[in-house]
């Protein structure tokens, strides 16, 4: 006689209680498994986003590159165009610029003064390299370029030196060594390298940083990259690449996110290895549930005979041994995520100051992972019943 949905859930939580103390140690398994398996995507999640503050804190991802003879200290004639070249052969890298550094001793704005700004000539391209944001104006376009306009851009960090919170900076004239520039934009303030801190920058195009450093200079390349985790992989092929191709030079490769690279690798190793204890402990879960599963069908070994004799087909009867597992599984798996949760948020909030939120799909994840267990762990077992003789069953057998 078949079991309705309605029975074969009742009956199943009648066998559950009915050896509760079996049935908690299982469960207290799949627990510590899913436990694991929680808490380990939660710590990756934090991870994550404390790495993307990190980034985001700088500009995108770049390698600097400096190549010059040791004789006159001049940079290959070639070099811009072999650096395209770069950028169509490396996938990983998805742009060029160019950056000029430009010395300003200060930058005055009627009776206010910002001493040692960082300043810095760009090409057209450079928020595209960099991810800089415009807050305010505009960035430089083709005609300043073209016509060396003394137009010029300032972080949030100088507008606020110079302006003391003018709402409006645009279209004023500052002064930089003497020479008058229109600020035309007020970009975000970033970090350039790890251990900077901000100070304020200008920006000018590159065309007219030249008149800031008396000559006209071609600039520093900035290879924009594709993603952090190919930061090595790029720095490694760019600088084999350039000291093929001008063995007679120095050349130097450097970029603002080793650091940053660094931690992602650590932080990507750290992870899998709790993901494989996790696992570990989930199977180690798993494996008692084949076990209990085992003793459970040899203890009721009568009741099955009877189910099969008055017309309980194989697969019914496996059916109630398989779903008493499945619920072991999900109420362990549940406590586990709802305990890893508050334990993560408070640990997040009070012990140290971290991003986190929880996440329903880390949480379908670990469900799914207990619950996978459950079933495959319990269904191997299961099968012994087809085995079974009816009337030896029915003799205790």
């Amino acid at each position: 006689m078949a079991l309705s949905l309605r029975d074969l859930f009742s009956t199943t939580l009648s066998d559950i209680s009915g050896n509760w103390v079996r049935s908690g140690l299982t469960a207290l398994g799949i627990f510590m498994g899913t436990a694991a398996i929680s808490a380990t995507l939660n710590i990756e999640a934090i991870t994550q986003d404390q790495l993307q503050q990190k980034i985001a804190e700088r500009d995108e991802p770049f390698l600097t590159i400096s190549v010059y003879d040791t004789v006159n200290y001049t940079a290959p004639a070639d070099l811009e165009d072999y650096l395209r070249t770069l950028v169509r052969d490396l996938p990983s890298i998805r742009d060029i610029s160019t950056v000029k550094d430009v010395y300003v001793e200060n930058v005055q704005y009627e009776g206010n003064v910002s001493d040692n700004p960082q300043a810095v000539g760009v090409s057209e391209n450079y928020l595209s390299t960099t991810g800089r944001r415009i807050l305010q104006g505009r960035f430089f376009g083709t005609q300043d370029f073209e016509a060396y306009r003394p137009v010029a851009i300032v972080d949030e960090v100088l507008a606020q030196q110079l302006f003391e919170g003018d709402p409006s900076p645009l279209g004023k004239g500052i002064y930089a060594q003497g020479v008058r520039l229109t600020v035309v934009g007020i970009t975000e303030t970033k970090k350039w390298w790890e251990t900077q801190d901000p100070k304020g920058t200008l920006w000018v195009t590159n065309s007219y940083a030249s008149l800031f450093s008396g000559r006209n200079r071609s600039g520093r390349p900035q290879l924009a990259l594709t993603t952090l985790q190919d930061y090595q992989q790029t720095e490694d092929a760019v600088e084999e690449r350039l000291k093929q191709r001008y063995s007679n030079h120095e050349v130097w490769v450097w970029g603002n996110a080793r650091d940053l690279y660094k931690e992602d690798q650590q932080q990507r190793i750290t992870n899998r290895l709790l993901q494989v204890s996790g696992i570990l402990a989930l199977v180690i879960g798993g494996v008692g549930i084949a076990n209990i599963t085992i003793a459970t069908i040899m203890e009721r070994t009568r009741e099955i005979g009877l189910r099969r004799a008055i017309g309980a087909t194989d697969l019914e009867v496996m059916a109630q041994f398989i779903a008493e597992a499945a619920l072991i599984s999900l109420i362990g798996g549940t406590a586990a995520v709802v305990t890893v949760h508050f334990l993560t948020k408070t640990a997040s909030s009070r012990v140290f100051d971290a991003p986190y939120e929880f996440n329903l799909e880390d949480a379908a994840i670990s469900m799914g992972a207990a619950f996978a267990v459950g079933v495959g762990s319990s269904f191997l077992p299961a099968l012994r019943i087809t085995q079974i003789d009816v009337v030896q069953a029915l003799r205790g057998e």
